[in-house]
C-alpha cells in the first residue's frame, strides 16, 4: 500500500468521526447558548399587580422575576422549559391566583432578562429556584412551593439537594437521566441512540455533578409532588416519567399522563384537565400544612 493510499484511507475514516464530533459540538452549542431578551414588563396578571424584583444567586447572578402577591402565606415559583422565559408561565400564573396563591415567575440563568451565559438543563440553575425559595421565605411566605415545565421541571428535581422543605412541588415533563435525555431526542429525527454520546460527556463539562439526571434526586423529596406528563412526548417516555415516580420519596405522590399529550404547556393546551389534577393535589397538600 503506497504512502497516498494510507493516507487517503486515513481521511476517508476520520471525516466521519470529525463530522459525528462536529455535529455533537454544535448540538452542546445550541442547548447551553444564552437566550437572553428584553421585553416590556407586565402590570397585571389575571388583574393582580404585578412587582418586577431582582433575586440575587449564591453564586453571584442576578435573577430578574415578576412578583404578583395575593395570599400572605403561600406562594408558588413558576419555572418554564429550556427554550422559554416567565411569559411562557402566564397561563400557570393565571391558574394558581385564582387558586389564592403569591405567585413569582422567575427568568432562569440565561434566559429572558437574568444574568449568566449558560444553560444547563437544571443543573446550575438550581441555584436560581433555591434562590427564589429563600427570597419569599425571608418576605414571610411559610409555604412555598415550584411548579416547574421540562428544564424548569428538572431544576426542581436538583434543588431537591438545596432545599429540603417544599410545600409542594409540580415537576411537567422532566426527563429522568442524561443519558434518555440526549438519546431520546436524537432518536425522535431517526438517529442511532450512541450518536449522542459524545454530545453527552461534552455536556458534563459544562453540568458536573449532575449526576445522572434528576432520577438521582427524587428520592430526597419529602413535599407532596404532581408528576405530570404526555403519553405520547417524543422526548420522554412513559416508563421515564413512572422511574421518577417510584424513585419519588414523598410520602403524598401523584401521577396524571395527559392523553395523547406530546411535550407542550400542559397548562396551555389542556387547561381544564391540568386545572383539575392541580386543585386535587393542592386540595391535599394544604391538609397537610401545620
Amino acid at each position: 500500500m503506497t504512502r497516498r493510499t494510507k493516507v487517503i484511507l486515513a481521511i476517508a475514516a476520520g471525516t466521519p468521526l470529525a463530522l459525528w464530533l462536529a455535529v455533537s459540538c454544535i448540538g452542546v452549542y445550541l442547548i447551553v447558548m444564552p437566550r437572553h431578551a428584553q421585553f416590556p414588563d407586565r402590570e397585571t396578571i389575571a388583574g393582580h399587580t404585578v412587582l418586577p424584583v431582582s433575586i440575587p444567586t449564591s453564586d453571584g447572578l442576578t435573577v430578574s422575576a415578576w412578583c404578583v402577591p395575593q395570599d400572605p402565606d403561600k406562594a408558588v415559583i413558576l419555572l418554564a422549559g429550556i427554550t422559554a422565559d416567565r411569559r411562557a408561565c402566564v397561563g400557570h400564573a393565571e391558574c394558581y391566583l385564582e387558586l389564592g396563591y403569591t405567585v413569582l415567575l422567575p427568568d432562569l440563568r440565561g434566559t429572558g432578562k437574568s444574568g449568566g451565559n449558560l444553560v444547563t438543563l437544571g443543573w446550575h440553575e438550581r441555584k436560581d429556584l433555591a434562590a427564589c425559595y429563600h427570597y419569599l421565605r425571608e418576605v414571610g411566605y411559610r409555604h412555598v412551593g415550584a411548579d416547574g415545565i421540562s428544564l424548569g421541571a428538572a431544576t426542581i428535581c436538583y434543588a431537591l439537594s438545596e432545599v429540603d422543605d417544599f410545600a409542594f412541588v409540580v415537576i411537567e415533563s422532566s426527563y429522568d437521566t442524561l443519558k434518555t435525555a440526549f438519546n431520546n431526542r436524537v432518536t425522535m429525527y431517526g438517529g442511532p441512540s450512541w450518536f449522542a454520546a459524545p454530545a453527552r460527556a461534552l455536556f458534563k463539562l459544562f453540568a458536573i455533578g449532575a449526576g445522572a439526571g434528576p432520577i438521582d434526586f427524587m428520592a430526597r423529596c419529602t413535599a407532596p409532588a404532581l408528576i405530570l406528563s404526555g403519553d405520547a412526548e417524543g422526548v420522554i417516555k412513559v416508563s421515564e416519567t413512572r422511574a421518577l415516580f417510584d424513585r419519588c420519596g414523598s410520602g403524598l405522590k401523584r401521577m396524571y399522563l395527559f392523553k395523547g399529550a406530546g411535550h407542550t404547556n400542559f397548562a396551555r393546551r389542556y387547561a381544564d384537565d391540568y386545572r383539575r389534577e392541580l386543585e386535587a393535589f393542592l386540595d391535599q397538600a394544604e391538609a397537610g400544612w401545620e
